[in-house]
């Protein structure tokens, strides 16, 4: 153990001694690092920007079904339980999805038509801080307010109709406004609505009765069964294989922005391979470039090698000497390219933040990715030094004093 420490104090003082060489040396790795840091954050920062302004918008991840369908509460538990669905409801018809509502109040009161839709926990059309609708709760759209002229905390009447048996009947649902939709989120003029709410209403309006709210109708034994719903991914990676998921059992279904994501994904693709080529050539080149310096020091210390090779120190311990320096260059060339790329990076996302049509950092780096260039870095030194410190072990003892 005593002669491997040997070797590898002998490799660490011949660095102190060649400082010069030595500073050369991580500066040379430190030039050939650096802008594949910086290349590398770009990719990453763009691409992750591109894909969270996707992501931003519920739109981009949302699923659709073009048919109308059967879909009980089985059909939803089951997608909730998929780790890739973020939100599903169900859906009320498209004929049926349009109701009257007018502002609670004495008199004539102002009336108007809206889209109703089925809400609950994360939905994203409720956006941040506003809590999902309850029972008897409604979030208006601002148009839909604007038309009937409320605001939070009014109440407004929902109406419905149906003909049963020849007869038709009208509906009633007092309702309380909770809050509002923003417009960016939602274009349309209408109002969210507890899921077991727009439920009750789907179910009377099919002429069934619906005990827990208190509405008469027809019995049946048939559960109730959306004809539509609406989904959205948890995120647009996992947009893609739920929509192929979907497809594959049946539905007839597609995800309107869906192409968008894979055109960023196969940018994404294209900007590895360019870096994986321009990788491949720096990494060449500083082994090459890094493997002759390292042979060309154990050629012009071989004398001294030789001499210790001659007071003791065996081959393998004797190895360590270049071995050792590789490891010490690389970790100083990557310390000090990494150094460099924070500087670039802070002046790129500065100057390029306007410029850009995205939002978040452009160039950006994770804890993994430092770790991977370190253990890269050192991997293609170590292999750069084997020449080397196979050519320790071929020098024999006192070979020096001899003049060979």
């Amino acid at each position: 153990m005593r002669l491997w420490i040997i070797g590898l104090s002998l490799g660490l003082r011949d660095l102190l001694h060649d400082r010069a060489g030595f500073l050369t040396q991580v500066l040379a790795l430190a030039t050939v690092l650096a802008p594949l840091l910086v290349l590398y954050s770009l990719r990453v920062g763009v691409v992750s920007s591109l894909v969270a302004d996707l992501s931003e918008d519920p739109r981009n991840r949302q699923i659709v079904a073009t048919q109308q369908g059967h879909y009980p509460p089985e059909f939803f538990d089951a997608l909730r339980a998929d780790s890739r669905v973020g939100f599903v409801v169900g859906h009320a018809s498209p004929i049926a999805r349009e109701l009257a509502f007018a502002k609670e109040a004495e008199g004539v009161s102002p009336r108007a038509d809206g889209v109703v839709l089925g809400s609950g926990p994360g939905d994203p059309l409720l956006g941040h801080g506003i809590a999902p609708p309850a029972r008897d709760g409604a979030i208006l759209s601002r148009g839909l307010a604007a038309r009937l002229g409320v605001r939070q905390g009014d109440r407004v009447v929902l109406s419905a109709v149906r003909r049963l048996a020849g007869t038709e009947e009208s509906l009633t649902v007092p309702l309380t406004v909770t809050g509002f939709v923003d417009p960016a989120l939602w274009e349309a003029d209408g109002a969210l609505l507890a899921d077991e709410t727009l439920a009750a209403v789907e179910q009377w309006r099919d002429g069934a009765a619906v005990p827990a709210f208190g509405w008469a109708g027809r019995e049946t034994a048939t559960p109730f069964a959306y004809r539509n719903f609406r989904l959205y991914a948890r995120d647009l990676p996992g947009l893609r294989s739920l929509h192929a998921d979907l497809a594959a059992r049946g539905l007839n279904v597609r995800a309107p922005r869906l192409k968008e994501f894979e055109n960023i994904m196969a940018l994404n693709a294209a900007l590895g391979v360019i870096f994986l080529i321009i990788a491949a050539a720096g990494a060449l080149g500083f082994l090459f470039s890094f493997g002759a310096t390292q042979w060309g020091s154990v050629k012009r210390k071989r004398p001294a090698l030789s001499v210790l090779r001659l007071h003791g120190l065996p081959r393998l311990p004797a190895a360590l000497f270049p071995v050792v320096q590789a490891i010490v260059v690389a970790a100083c060339g990557w310390a000090l390219a990494s150094g460099a790329y924070f500087t670039a990076a802070a002046v790129l996302n500065r100057s390029l933040a306007d410029k850009l049509l995205v939002s978040g950092t452009i160039s950006s780096l994770a804890p993994v990715h430092f770790g991977t260039a370190f253990a890269l870095t050192v991997g293609v030194a170590l292999l750069a030094s084997m020449t080397a410190a196979w050519q320790v072990t071929r020098i024999e003892p006192g070979e020096g004093i001899r003049g060979n």
